[in-house]
C-alpha cells in the first residue's frame, strides 16, 4: 500500500530550486533511505514530505489526500500522527529534558505525569541513559541531546517517522540501538522515512533507496539494485 507519493516536486527558497521534479513513493511498513551529498537537498525533501515545507510545485500525497490542500485540522491530526527526529536535535533551550519529551503528552492527551514520565523513562533506559530529566538541554553532550531527539519523536507510538540523519552524533553502541528502534518499528507497519550521509547504514536498513544530487533523485530501487548500479555517478556518491 503507497502511503506517501511524490510527484513532480520542486521546492525552491529565493531564486534557488532546491529540489527539482522528484518523483517518488513510500509504502507502509517500508524503511525507505534518502542519500547524497551535503547540500544534494535531503533534509528538505524530508521535511517538505511531513509538511514542514511546502513545495514551490508538485504535489506531496498521504494515503492518497494532497498535503498541500489540508486544512489545519487536517494538517494537525497527521503531525500527531509523526515523529521528526532533527538533525540539530532541536530541543527547546528552556524547558528542562523531561518538559521537553512530555511535549506530545500535555498537549495532546490527559496522561498523568506518572504514566508519562514512565513511557519516557522506558526509552531512555535502552540508551542507558540516566540524566537528570529536571536538567536543561544545555547540560547534556550531543549525542545525549539526540538521544533525547528520538525519544522524544517515537515515543508516542505514531505511524509516520521522519529520522534526519540521527546516526552521526551516536556512537557505534547507540547508533546499532537506533538501528533495532527502526527495525522494531518496522515490524509494527510504520511508515519510515531515513536521512543518512553512510553508505554502510544505508545498506544495512534500507528497504528503497532514493539516491538525491543537487535537487534530483539520479537512482532508486531496492538495496541490491542501488548496490548493483551501473550509474558511474552513484558508484561515486557511495564510495566518496
Amino acid at each position: 500500500m503507497v502511503t506517501i507519493e511524490i510527484k513532480d516536486l520542486s521546492v525552491k527558497f529565493e531564486d534557488y530550486f532546491v529540489l527539482k521534479n522528484v518523483n517518488d513513493y513510500i509504502s507502509k511498513g517500508e524503511i525507505y533511505c534518502i542519500f547524497g551529498p551535503t547540500g544534494a537537498g535531503k533534509t528538505t525533501l524530508l521535511k517538505t514530505m511531513v509538511g514542514l515545507v511546502f513545495p514551490h510545485s508538485g504535489k506531496i500525497y498521504i494515503e492518497g489526500k494532497n498535503l498541500s490542500k489540508f486544512s489545519q485540522k487536517q494538517m494537525l491530526d497527521f503531525h500527531k500522527n509523526c515523529g521528526f527526529v532533527f538533525q540539530n536535535a532541536a530541543l527547546i533551550s528552556n524547558l528542562s529534558i523531561y518538559e521537553n519529551l512530555s511535549l506530545y503528552y500535555n498537549y495532546h492527551t490527559n496522561m498523568k505525569e506518572k504514566e508519562i514520565y514512565e513511557i519516557s523513562d522506558y526509552y531512555l533506559k535502552q540508551f542507558n541513559f540516566d540524566n537528570d530529566l529536571s536538567l536543561r538541554p544545555a547540560s547534556l553532550s550531543i549525542g545525549e541531546k539526540m538521544i533525547v531527539n528520538i525519544v522524544r519523536a517515537i515515543s508516542h507510538d505514531p505511524d509516520y517517522l521522519f529520522f534526519d540523519n540521527p546516526f552521526a552524533s551516536l556512537d557505534i553502541t547507540n547508533q546499532r540501538k537506533v538501528k533495532k528502534l527502526i527495525f522494531e518499528m518496522k515490524e509494527k507497519n510504520k511508515t519510515i522515512l531515513v536521512v543518512t550521509n553512510d553508505a554502510k547504514t544505508l545498506f544495512e536498513i534500507a528497504d528503497k533507496i532514493a539516491i538525491l544530487e543537487e535537487g534530483v533523485i539520479i537512482e532508486k530501487g531496492n538495496k541490491d539494485e542501488i548496490f548493483n548500479t551501473n550509474n558511474q555517478r552513484v558508484k561515486e556518491i557511495l564510495s566518496s
